[in-house]
C-alpha cells in the first residue's frame, strides 16, 4: 500500500503536458496586444491623435487587465490549478521581492540603454509633453490601481501560465524566448507609431521579458516578480504622471 502522501499543487515551472493547442496558445500570447490596441482606437476621437491617447491609457487598460486575468484563470483550470496557487504568498517571498527588485531595476535600465542604443545610437529624443496637464483622479489611479492590475495580469499571463505551457511544448530557453516576445509586442500598444521608437521599445522589453523568465525560472515562484513589476510600474508609470498633475 502507498502512503505517501499526494503532493499539493505547486507554482513551479516544471515540465507538464500542454493544457491547450497552439492556436489558443498564440491567441492568448496576442490577447493583451489587441486589446491595448483597440482600446487606443477607440479613444482616438476623443483625443484626436494616436499620441495623445498614449498619454491617457491606464483606465482602459485596467479593463484590459482584467480581462486578462479572467481568462488566465479559466484557463488555469484546465490544468487543474487556481489564481491562488501562483500567487500565493510565503513570509521568505519578502527577501526574496526585495532582492528581484533590485535586479529587475537594474537589469530593465541596461535594457533601456540597449534598446535606445540599438534604435538611436544613443540616447533618445526627448518626448513632447506640452499641455499634458492630467487630473489628480487620473494620476492617483494610474499609483494606486494601474500598477496592480498591470502586473498581476502580466506576470500571470507571460510567467505563471504561458511560459509553462511554452517550456511544455519546446525548452527552457526557447520557451523564455518566446514569451519575452509577446510581451515585448504588446508595448507597441504603448509606443508612438514611430519606427525608432518601436524598435528601442521592443529590444528594451524583450530583454526585460528575458530577465523576468530566468527570474522565474531561477526561484520558481510568481509573487516576487508581482511585487517587483508593480514597483517598477509605480516609479516609471504612475510618478511621472503624479508629478505632471501636481504641476
Amino acid at each position: 500500500m502507498n502512503t505517501t502522501p499526494t503532493a499539493a499543487p505547486t507554482t513551479t515551472v516544471a515540465s507538464r503536458l500542454p493544457s491547450v493547442g497552439w492556436p489558443v496558445l498564440i491567441g492568448v500570447l496576442l490577447l493583451r496586444t489587441v486589446l491595448l490596441f483597440a482600446a487606443n482606437l477607440a479613444m482616438l476621437p476623443l483625443f484626436g491623435s494616436y499620441d495623445r491617447t498614449l498619454m491617457w491609457p491606464y483606465v482602459t487598460l485596467v479593463l484590459v487587465d482584467v480581462i486578462s486575468i479572467v481568462v488566465i484563470a479559466m484557463l488555469l483550470r484546465r490544468r487543474g490549478q487556481t489564481l491562488a496557487d501562483l500567487i500565493s504568498f510565503r513570509l521568505r517571498d519578502t527577501g526574496w521581492a526585495l532582492l528581484v527588485t533590485v535586479i529587475l531595476i537594474v537589469g530593465f535600465f541596461v535594457a533601456t540603454f540597449i534598446g535606445n542604443l540599438v534604435a538611436y545610437l544613443g540616447p533618445p529624443p526627448t518626448p513632447s509633453w506640452e499641455g499634458f496637464s492630467p487630473p489628480l483622479w487620473y494620476a492617483l489611479w494610474t499609483v494606486l490601481v494601474a500598477p496592480i492590475t498591470i502586473a498581476l495580469a502580466e506576470e500571470l499571463l507571460y510567467r505563471g501560465w504561458a511560459q509553462p505551457e511554452l517550456t511544455a511544448r519546446t525548452n527552457k530557453v526557447l520557451a523564455i524566448g518566446i514569451m519575452a516576445f509577446f510581451f515585448a509586442l504588446q508595448h507597441a500598444a504603448f509606443t508612438p507609431l514611430d519606427l525608432q521608437a518601436q524598435v528601442a521599445r521592443f529590444v528594451a522589453m524583450f530583454l526585460s521579458g528575458i530577465l523576468f523568465g530566468v527570474l522565474y525560472l531561477w526561484r520558481k515562484r510568481l509573487w516576487p516578480l508581482i511585487f517587483a513589476h508593480w514597483f517598477l510600474d509605480v516609479i516609471g508609470l504612475g510618478l511621472p504622471v503624479l508629478f505632471a498633475a501636481l504641476a
